[in-house]
């Protein structure tokens, strides 16, 4: 039984569909109410307000550094305004971070292995303002990768991985975490932990030590896992503070508004299962996806097309699963993938091929910084 409706909701999206008018009055009940309970906790924190209103929503987007001729020889599937760029292009960045600070986005979430250091520090950085800060979002697939782990899962267990996975925190809290426009919540540097939903083995004990690593250096780390997709591994949401997914666009519906359809039922799982582990929710957005001109590397997903309409539709559907922040409660947050990822089409980026109607429905949605 549990695998027909499973079925007919992966093909159909009957359940999410009746079921979310009900959701979203039951979850405005308990928004309020989790909002009151919330400044209570955060009494006294410098971002919690006493009438419990959301004075922010916190619009996180992926941010790449490594754009480069080689990068862009292998293959794009738009091409962006400001043309073929190099990521260490100081004009570039500046652009960059002031298209994001028009149009709402509070921080670039900047992909990170230790092997983009020099294209990170030497870039980025040296432009990060205030207006737009940053955080950093592990790539555990493409670190697991260079060091011989071809394909997921990634047992915790394994020696190699557990060590390469601290070795790798350590570096970021020494190279990264005091760093001027680093994105904070109440004092806690954010950081995100891609494809989480990868992880097996004793995840929950490495991610404990690394949390105990940081704290010794000063660091009370917000962990945002990658948790979130269609395999519902709900067992995982107490390892970290918030649960989210960089995108769960997994090839079917080939419509951002029809994804949207889709990603009621999902969020709905996934928002309850986090608020009843006192977990935060963080729901995940994508304007299209095509990553065909990489069809040479690797097998390509079908294509996710979709209009501005269409991407401001998936905008307004998940703005009802903004869940308050446990240690703010006065901010909610919200990622969208992604900023300038070309050689998979993502990208709110303006672009020859759809100008500005991408990155134009954040603030419509989220409003302005």
């Amino acid at each position: 039984m549990i695998f027909i409706f499973y079925f007919l909701e992966s093909r159909f999206f009957l359940i999410g569909k009746n079921l979310y008018p009900s959701y979203n009055i039951i979850q405005n009940f308990i928004r309020e109410s989790s909002i009151n309970k919330k400044s209570e906790i955060a009494e006294g924190q410098v971002n919690s307000t006493p009438d419990g209103i959301i004075s922010d929503t916190i619009v996180y987007s992926d941010y790449y550094t490594w754009h480069s001729e080689s990068h862009w020889k292998r293959g794009f599937s738009d091409i962006p305004l400001l043309g073929f760029y190099d990521s260490l292009d100081s004009k570039i960045i500046s652009k960059h971070l002031e298209w994001a600070h028009q149009y709402g986005i509070d921080v670039l979430k900047i992909e990170y292995i230790p092997q983009f250091d020099s294209t990170i520090k030497n870039g980025i950085l040296k432009a990060i303002t205030g207006k737009t800060e940053f955080c950093l979002m592990y790539d555990s697939r493409l670190r697991f990768e260079s060091i011989g782990y071809n394909s997921p899962p990634y047992d915790f267990s394994d020696r190699k991985i557990s060590m390469t996975f601290l070795e790798d925190m350590e570096h970021i809290a020494l190279e990264y975490l005091s760093s001027p426009g680093y994105f904070k919540i109440n004092g806690r540097p954010v950081l995100w932990l891609y494809v989480a939903r990868d992880y097996t083995g004793r995840f929950r004990e490495v991610i404990e030590t690394a949390r105990k690593n940081f704290l010794d250096k000063g660091y009370d780390v917000y962990l945002v896992g990658d948790v979130v997709f269609w395999n519902y591994r709900l067992d995982t949401i107490t390892a970290f503070d918030a649960v989210s997914c960089y995108s769960a666009y997994a090839g079917r519906p080939q419509n951002t508004a029809l994804l949207a359809e889709r990603l009621k039922f999902l969020y709905m799982v996934w928002s309850t299962a986090a608020r009843m582990q006192s977990k935060d929710f963080i729901p995940s957005a994508i304007p299209a996806y095509d990553d065909s001109c990489l069809e040479d590397e690797r097998k390509s997903l079908p294509v996710l097309s979709g209009s501005g309409d269409n991407f401001k539709y998936q905008l307004e559907i998940i703005s009802g699963f903004l869940d308050p922040v446990n240690i703010s409660p006065d901010i909610n947050q919200v990622t969208i993938a992604t900023f300038n990822e070309h050689q998979e089409g993502s990208s709110v980026e303006p672009a020859q091929e759809w100008g500005f109607t991408r990155i134009e429905q954040i603030p419509e949605i989220f409003g302005y910084n």
